[in-house]
């Protein structure tokens, strides 16, 4: 909850920072954005992953054709609905140049390593214990796709 916190103000601080630009500080942070999108801790850009296919709602084939629903919020926070219809979410982040996301309340992010986006929209994830799993686009919000 610590993490999720400290996470959530420092998004609140960088966005009324923000606020205040004028055109030149606008032009100077594109050139800076640039140069960001290097960095592992921005979610930004074409590279594979969420990153590149957020804000939306996604569907995830676990391992045992479990399915899993998410949606990818502006902001890069999520809500998500598990295969057992348990309802969680929090925000999610690039670390070591994996996608990882932390449930709200949890101590310990989960991250994966994201495979190219396909033609179709889909993409693989690997956790880090080794499961793959299968992200979709899939059409409308969460409440959509959950009973």
């Amino acid at each position: 909850m610590k993490k999720l916190i400290a996470i959530s103000a420092a998004l609140a601080l960088a966005a009324c920072n923000g606020a205040e630009t004028n055109e030149t500080e606008v032009e100077s942070d594109t050139a800076a954005d640039v140069a960001a999108t290097e960095d592992d801790s921005i979610l930004e850009g074409d590279a594979p992953g969420f990153e590149a296919v957020a804000p939306g709602t996604y569907q995830v084939t676990r391992a045992g054709d479990q399915v899993d629903y998410i949606e990818i919020h502006p902001g890069m926070t999520f809500s998500r609905v598990d295969a057992d219809g348990e309802a969680t979410g929090g925000v999610i982040f690039m670390k070591d140049g994996m996608t990882c996301f932390l449930v709200e309340g949890a101590e310990q992010e989960d991250c994966f390593t994201d495979g190219p986006t396909q033609a179709d929209g889909s993409m693989e994830t690997t956790s880090e214990a080794g499961d793959i799993s299968t992200v979709m686009p899939v059409e409308g919000s969460l409440e959509d796709h959950v009973g």
